[in-house]
This record gives C-alpha cells, structure tokens and sequence, in this order.
C-alpha cells in the first residue's frame, strides 16, 4: 500500500491503470438503504384491504420516491374474500384462524445514481429473518408482484394489539455501479472540498428543515389515513345492507295479501340484518321474540279450544294457562307488535 502511494505521488501513471482486484483501495460497489416505508395494520382488523401508496424517506427524512403495496385478508390459499367482508368488531378474530397477503407492487425512485438496480427487505412479527424480493435492474421504476400469504392458526389479543397499533417497515435498497469520479474533484485539496461541502451545506439546511417537517406531517398522517379507509369501508357496508333491506322491504309490499307471510319476510331480513351492525341485529332479535310470542299464543289457545271446559277448568285450578297467557301478554314482543 505504501508503495503504491508513493508511486502514486511521484506521478507514476501505472497506477490509474491498475485492475480493480488487485488496488487495495478499491471496493466493490454494494448496496445502499435508499429509504423505508412504514404500512400501518389497523385495517387488517376488521377485514379490510390496505391499498395506498407510501413514501420512501431516507434518514435524514427526505422524499426518496413512492412504495405501492397492498396488505389484504385472504383465504389460506391467497385468494381475496370480497368486497363485502366486513368484521365489525376486530374481537370477533379471537380464537379464530386468519389470513392475509403482503403484495409489493412496485416502487417510483427518485434518484438516477439507483437505476442500476433495486429490491426490497421487510420483516414481520415472529419473523427472524429478513424476506427479500428480488432485484429488479435498469429501471427507476421497478415492478416487483412480490406476494407472500400469511397464516395466523389462532388470534390472539397480543395479534390484534399488533394489528391496532404496528405497521411493517419496508427497507428499499439500491444497487450501486463502479464509475469515474468528477475530474474537476479529483484535482481539489482536502481542504478545497471541505471549504465546498460547508458552503453547499448552508444552502441545504433550510430546505432540510422544510424536509424534515413535511416528513414528520407525513408519518404523522399515516395512521389517520388508515383509520379513514376503515371508517370509509364500513360506511360503505352498511349503505350496501340498508339498501338490500330497503329493496327487501319494496319487494313484500308489493306481494298479495296471501302471499305476505311473516316468517319468510323475517328469514330475508335476518340475512340481511346479521350481517350489519348491532343496531339491525338489535331489529332482529326483536322480531325473533315476536316470532315466538306469536307460537306461544297459537299453542296457548290451541290447547284451550282443543280442551274445552274441562281444560279451561283444569287450567283454572293449576293455574298454568293463565300464567302462560299473562307472560305472553305481557312480554315486549307483544307490546312492540
């Protein structure tokens, strides 16, 4: 090594000229961390697909570029579960299996130095060790599908805790290219490029600063934009159910009298109520009791026609059809009708 800079000062040409594998100053361009990317979970809590794109912010939480990924509820072989899935309380999860799918897309990055080539590592709870895509080369804008279906056999608080409040952290890594310095740098002195680094750095602490801030608003943001899409979706769902229900309810009216039974048209609005919120499912419990109260007092007064005197007697004396008959007449199910 000391040979070869004093070769080098006393201006042997050689040394430019040597190979790369034998100058002991020379290291094989690798990779370098453009940025991270953080997807909040929260959705994954009531079923709902997340599908926005995220930034890339490097450590001094500048705008690297744009991450596409989607992290969605799936069946154990990957496929989606619909639109219409819906958990309305992310408690109904406990005890339960659950799935869901990480898709990388694509990402957009910013910086030129970077289209030699790109991948990206990420990593999820449980996990020891990194999983990586793989590299996608000559482009800024590389597209990676990369999927990866995840198993959970049985949620559990601490799954749903992580759900709440965690988020995967993607790491975009950049493939770098061996090329020739700056000419004009190679002639400047230690003391040169110090003086050139303070001067330009001035200029970047302002915008930095604007940087940093925009960045933190940014970060900030991310959960409330989950929690948007959440509140979003289940608005969606329950439009979708009160309409079927509105349609069900159009539907009956316009049947003949003999055709408006009450125990169908209870059966369509169960299907339709059980899958909404509690408020219908509170509707539906009431026409449940309806629905019982009514056979009671079918049965009730079966057994008294059925009977005659002696059973009207009998019942007098025991006490039971009247007791019945007052529970019924008495029951909120009677009063509502």
């Amino acid at each position: 090594v000391q040979d070869l800079y004093q070769r080098f000062l006393d201006g042997d040409g050689t040394v430019d000229e040597m190979p790369n594998d034998e100058d002991p100053f020379w290291d094989p361009p690798g990779e370098v961390l453009i940025g991270t990317s953080n997807a909040f979970l929260q959705a994954l809590a009531y079923g709902i697909d997340f599908d926005e794109p995220i930034m890339v912010g490097d450590y001094k939480g500048e705008d690297q570029g744009k991450l596409n990924v989607m992290i969605s509820p799936c069946d154990d072989k990957g496929n989606s579960l619909g639109e219409d899935y819906f958990i309305e309380d992310s408690s109904e999860l406990l005890g339960k299996p659950y799935n869901y799918k990480v898709t990388i897309k694509s990402c957009d990055i910013n910086e030129s130095r970077f289209h030699v080539g790109s991948f990206i590592k990420y990593k999820l709870e449980g996990d020891e060790e990194h999983t990586v895509t793989p590299t996608v080369t000559k482009t800024l804008s590389p597209v990676f599908n990369h999927e990866r279906v995840v198993r959970i056999d049985k949620v559990t608080q601490d799954t749903l805790d992580w759900f709440e409040n965690s988020c995967i952290t993607f790491l975009v890594y950049g493939c770098q290219e061996d090329r020739a310095s700056d000419a004009k740098l190679m002639k400047m002195s230690t003391k040169e490029l110090r003086q050139k680094e303070a001067s330009s750095g001035a200029l970047k602490t302002n915008a930095l600063t604007r940087q940093l801030t925009k960045s933190s608003v940014a970060d900030d943001s991310a959960p409330l934009k989950t929690e948007i899409i959440v509140l979003k979706r289940r608005n969606e769902i329950l439009a979708k159910k009160e309409k079927r229900i509105q349609a069900i309810v159009t539907e009956w009216g316009k049947k003949a009298p003999e055709e408006q039974k009450f125990e169908p048209f209870y059966r369509a609005i169960s299907a339709a109520a059980f899958n909404t919120g509690t408020m219908l499912r509170s509707a539906a419990t009431v026409i449940t009791q309806v629905i019982r109260a009514q056979k009671l007092v079918g049965s009730v007064a079966g057994s008294i026609g059925s009977g005659g005197d002696n059973a009207s007697t009998t019942g007098q004396s025991n006490g039971t059809a009247p007791s019945a008959a007052g529970r019924v007449a008495g029951s909120k199910a009677c009063v509502i009708m």
